[in-house]
């Protein structure tokens, strides 16, 4: 009888709370009424519903995150017609390509009506988001992996999402971007789907490592194809057959005859999104291997490297994947200025070093020929450009200052680099749970956290850690209603409803 009271209880606190989604001020109401204890607490967030239909649906919104003082980053939502505010709905983020730019996409609702994943979000009422990235937001630098997840966070106070049914993707950099997510900060996610990306770009570009056996603890499915230029498909499948050589979890596919772009969508997005259906997060594994440099990067679900002893040697389980790679891709060195409309290519940015910084190409220049051929746009240099391979000598006709001039340019010769960057020193850990125990292995670690949730364990007796074989741990732990509050507000994530730390110290 007094279980049946509790449920009824329950149900009328949550219900007598007025629609108006997630904030701040109703948690902590909840949160400070004493008459709710810790465990139906734990069970009114965990199952929240109070979402607010909205007015319009099947629409486009384009919104805003302040990322700083002075930027703003813009993204676009589209919210299916059938979207109902009292179910959870999936959620797919599609990260456009060519993020490495000043300015952001001039057009973004146009750019998200007019792609191929709003189609799927049409047909399946799943929410679809577009975030528009820039050179200060990339995907793979901090300012924009937290732009991103805190885009996550509002579309999540604000909509019913299924927080163990969140989905990203992306061509070419946004390829490359879902792969970095998947290495440095997965916990968001169910599933990975880069296409046309290369693993090694956002170390690259970074100078930030990444660690293959992260991949252990996410689900990825990869697309290249052979003829493309910049990530051709015989050197993703290096980097396949090396992370599958260090536990990858990853499903890798290829389509031949096709270059650098989306051609195939057609053949293997119903493919792909059928996949998505079938794939939900998992955030309580049993078995976790993390490695960071930084400690921005260093929680990976229930596991988190708190501090890295650099001063130690690695263990011999902490390996280094690596392999010597060819630089074969034909790049002028810049970019290009996309509002320019005009007849031509207009430049914006010079990279120092680059072809084009060699031949004296100047910001504000405008290509309207290469090798005597007209380039009428952007699109057609590319297309010339894609006929040349590295040490080739080339020509452009550029309109300066409204004179024509022509310059002589030759793209660098191929060079042979090391694919990952392990430039800094890192820190790993081995960590698997079974029951109420934790066997944990560290290498160059020296604290940790552990995150409890009442479906990991049993609450009611006691967790046992041992760390490198030695016993560190043995208490019973219960709901710490401040941190889990805490951690809810920070990540709005109801599912990854974490009630209580362990942190260890190592030395």
């Amino acid at each position: 009888m007094k279980r049946i009271l509790l449920v009824i209880l329950l149900f009328l606190m949550m219900n007598l709370v007025s629609a108006e989604n997630i904030n701040i001020e109703t948690i902590e109401t909840l949160s400070n009424d004493q008459q709710i204890s810790n465990d139906s607490l734990f069970t009114i967030i965990s199952n929240w519903q109070n979402y607010s239909q909205p007015q319009e649906t099947d629409i486009f919104l384009l919104e805003h995150n302040q990322v700083n003082d002075t930027l703003a980053a813009p993204y676009v939502v589209y919210i299916p017609k059938g979207y109902d505010c009292k179910k959870k709905t999936p959620l797919v983020i599609y990260l456009h390509g060519g993020v490495s730019t000043k300015e952001f996409h001039e057009k973004p609702v146009e750019y998200a009506e007019q792609n191929y994943f709003t189609e799927f979000g049409k047909e399946n009422d799943w929410i679809v988001v577009y975030p528009m990235g820039n050179n200060e937001t990339a995907w793979w630098n901090l300012a924009g992996i937290n732009n991103l997840k805190t885009q996550i966070r509002k579309l999540k106070s604000q909509y019913n999402i299924d927080d163990n049914k969140i989905y990203i993707s992306g061509f070419s950099d946004g390829g490359s971007g879902s792969f970095h997510r998947a290495l440095k900060a997965p916990d968001d996610f169910a599933t990975f789907y880069p296409l046309n990306g290369m693993i090694s770009v956002g170390s690259a570009v970074t100078q930030i490592p990444v660690y293959l056996p992260n991949f252990k603890n996410s689900s990825v499915y990869a697309v290249n194809t052979d003829e493309d230029g910049l990530y051709p498909a015989k050197e993703m499948r290096k980097f396949v057959e090396l992370s599958l050589e260090a536990n990858a979890d990853i499903f890798y596919k290829e389509y031949w005859g096709i270059g650098h772009s989306f051609d195939y969508a057609h053949d293997e997005l119903p493919i792909l999104f059928e996949n998505m259906k079938t794939k939900t997060r998992d955030i309580f594994s049993p078995e976790i291997y993390w490695e960071t440099s930084m400690l921005e990067y260093g929680k990976c679900d229930w596991l988190q490297i708190l501090e890295i002893d650099t001063l130690s040697a690695p263990k011999e389980w902490q390996k280094e994947y690596n392999m010597e790679i060819a630089d074969e891709r034909v790049s002028f060195g810049f970019y290009n200025d996309r509002e320019y409309e005009d007849y031509g290519t207009r430049l914006s940015k010079i990279v120092p070093g680059s072809a084009a910084d060699s031949m004296d190409l100047s910001e504000n220049d405008i290509i309207i020929k290469m090798d005597g051929i007209e380039a009428e746009n952007i699109r057609k240099l590319i297309e010339l450009r894609s006929e040349k391979k590295r040490g080739d000598k080339f020509a452009l006709t550029v309109l300066r200052a409204d004179k024509e001039i022509q310059l002589s340019g030759q793209f660098p010769e191929v060079t042979h680099n090391n694919a990952l960057n392990y430039s800094k020193p890192s820190g790993a850990v081995k960590a698997v749970y079974y029951g109420n125990h934790f066997d944990i292995e560290t290498s160059r670690v020296s604290q940790i956290a552990l995150y409890i949730h009442p479906q990991m364990i049993n609450l009611d007796i006691p967790v046992v850690v041992a760390i490198n074989g030695v016993e560190v741990f043995n208490k019973t732990v219960k709901i710490d209603r401040e941190f889990m509050i805490r951690n809810f507000l920070e990540n709005l994530d109801r599912k990854a409803l974490w009630v209580n730390e362990i942190i260890l110290n190592l030395n």
